[in-house]
């Protein structure tokens, strides 16, 4: 092992959660690497020391484009007593059929790459609903809920764990403690795993992302091991795995590829800034070094054995545009022994 590699493995482990690079380039190490199935490569995989293979996914947008106005008029008017496996389902066209295959199309993907790049975890396919509402009564997110459970358990069905060579990880969606709640009532198997992702929070304010997170904390505990899917590397969530490392276990980040691929850096501020780079061959090269670089400075940003307040203070001065007016004061107990709110609040039959 070289002295890089060393030294990149050695900064990642003091960051207070593990930080994957999802993305490809498979021109620099980065311990933790997260791709999705079809995007998976076998040089991505040698240079990572961790490594998930995510399914990607699949959005009620897609699903739903060609439905018409009294199929959504129809979900829109299901009950919260409606949410189950007792709700009555409509009959299957010729788009579900479609849903269908894509799905078993992406568990067979998802089977053989997992044998093929020996991971050490897997995300199943799951169901988005494309929405900044966290309100459980909005139906886009029973429907995104149910239809996830149902795909992830089919998936279950498919593999013989104990040889399988991955991992399983349960994806969640918004509101992710109602989803929990709604395993807890009707995939018990799938909510005692104690592996979670929480995803569907890309187009979240931080602020809604971080009280996502410790909504679903409050209700599942602290022991289940826990990643926050495409959650962006903004400073505020930073700051707060920073303070309050129990919240997740790890994060994956595409915002640091955007960058490079930009040519573009983000310190402190996490305001990317254009740097600029020479075009033309083998500028992978000059990217994953980017990539690499900013990467390490955030690990350096969630470790506070490494950093202090003061060292990760953006210098707003030298930057192009005006630093925010930060309210550092927090804002709720950040103690892991909080109250959980049980699983009664929600009404999940």
């Amino acid at each position: 092992m070289n002295e890089e590699v060393k030294q990149r493995n050695r900064i990642a482990k003091r960051a207070s959660v593990d930080i994957y690079l999802s993305g490809g380039n498979g021109r620099m190490y980065w311990p933790h690497r997260l791709q999705p199935v079809h995007d998976s490569t076998p040089s991505v995989r040698r240079k990572s020391c961790k490594y998930i293979i995510d399914s990607g996914f699949k959005s009620e947008s897609d699903a739903d484009s060609d439905k018409s106005d009294s199929e959504s008029e129809g979900l829109a008017n299901r009950q919260l007593d409606d949410f189950g496996p007792e709700a009555d389902r409509e009959d299957v066209s010729t788009e579900e059929a479609k849903e269908t295959l894509h799905d078993e199309e992406v568990n067979q993907a998802l089977i053989d790459r997992a044998h093929e790049r020996q991971p050490d975890y897997i995300i199943p396919n799951d169901s988005i609903h494309l929405s900044n509402s966290l309100d459980p009564a909005d139906p886009g997110h029973r429907e995104a809920i149910e239809n996830t459970a149902e795909i992830v358990d089919h998936f279950l069905d498919l593999i013989d764990e104990h040889r399988f060579p991955a991992t399983v990880i349960i994806p969640l969606q918004p509101p992710h403690d109602l989803h929990y709640a709604y395993l807890h009532e009707h995939y018990p198997e799938q909510a005692n795993r104690g592996h979670f992702a929480l995803g569907g929070m890309k187009d979240f304010p931080p602020d809604d992302q971080l009280d996502c997170v410790r909504a679903f904390r409050r209700i599942a505990g602290y022991d289940a091991y826990v990643h926050g899917f495409g959650m962006g590397a903004s400073r505020e969530v930073i700051l707060a795995l920073r303070d309050e490392p129990e919240l997740l276990d790890s994060v994956d980040f595409s915002t640091v590829q955007q960058h490079a691929n930009n040519a573009k850096f983000a310190g402190p501020s996490r305001k990317p800034v254009h740097v600029g780079r020479s075009m033309g061959a083998e500028s992978a090269t000059t990217t994953g070094s980017m990539l690499a670089a900013e990467l390490t400075d955030i690990c350096r940003m969630l470790s506070p054995s490494l950093t202090s307040e003061d060292d990760i203070e953006p210098s707003w001065d030298k930057l192009p545009f005006k630093g925010p007016e930060e309210d550092n004061s927090p804002t709720e107990d950040r103690t892991p022994n909080d109250d959980q709110s049980g699983l009664t609040t929600f009404n999940t039959t």
